[in-house]
């Protein structure tokens, strides 16, 4: 037994440990910080929240524009959670980062 769902342990599993790129998105000394990483042609988006409320961003994901990707998050109760989102043909997506809490996508 683990005290993680599969889906966690799925992603630890296939993240990759190099980078080919990586670029700053969007973020704040000491209260936000969101970054984007390539490994070959897949991107990952990981951002976290430092502040006591939950946060909530439209950031600019041009590398991810128009793709469904998977989003793994944390809701309120800081139970983690996946879903598949589309990103705006723009490169737009609106996410809630919660409080002490962070998101990945890819």
């Amino acid at each position: 037994l683990t005290d993680v769902p599969a889906f966690e342990i799925d992603f630890m599993r296939e993240v990759p440990t190099t980078w080919d790129e990586t670029l700053y998105v969007d973020g704040y000394p000491g209260k936000y910080a969101i970054i984007a990483r390539r490994h070959g042609e897949q991107w990952y988006i990981a951002g976290v929240n430092a502040e006591k409320q939950p946060l909530e961003l439209k950031i600019e994901l041009p590398m991810l524009a128009g793709k469904r990707v998977k989003l793994y998050n944390d809701n309120k109760n800081k139970e983690t959670y996946l879903e598949e989102v589309i990103v705006r043909k723009d490169g737009v997506y609106e996410i809630i980062i919660q409080s002490n809490g962070g998101f990945v996508m890819k």
